[in-house]
């Protein structure tokens, strides 16, 4: 999944808009909906302030905590 998914999703399951994460945020709303779209790669800062407005850490907003498919384990044998 990518950043902008998980972002989106996230937004989603909080029953928000994209213009109340932005706010929250701090970000403008069409810098927000290219974020999603995978337009823009997000600076460390705004990761961490996606992360915080979407109550989550910066990894879990990452997808650091994905679970890794079974494709991934066996290229890393």
């Amino acid at each position: 999944m990518t950043l902008g998914m998980r972002i989106r999703n996230r937004r989603e399951e909080l029953r928000l808009t994209q213009r109340e994460l932005s706010e929250r945020a701090k970000l403008s709303q069409a810098y927000l909906s290219q974020l999603e779209q995978g337009k823009f790669e997000p600076t460390a800062p705004t990761i961490i302030r996606l992360a915080r407005s979407l109550l989550l850490s910066a990894d879990e907003l990452l997808g650091m905590n994905e679970k890794k498919t079974e494709k991934d384990e066996r290229r890393a044998v």
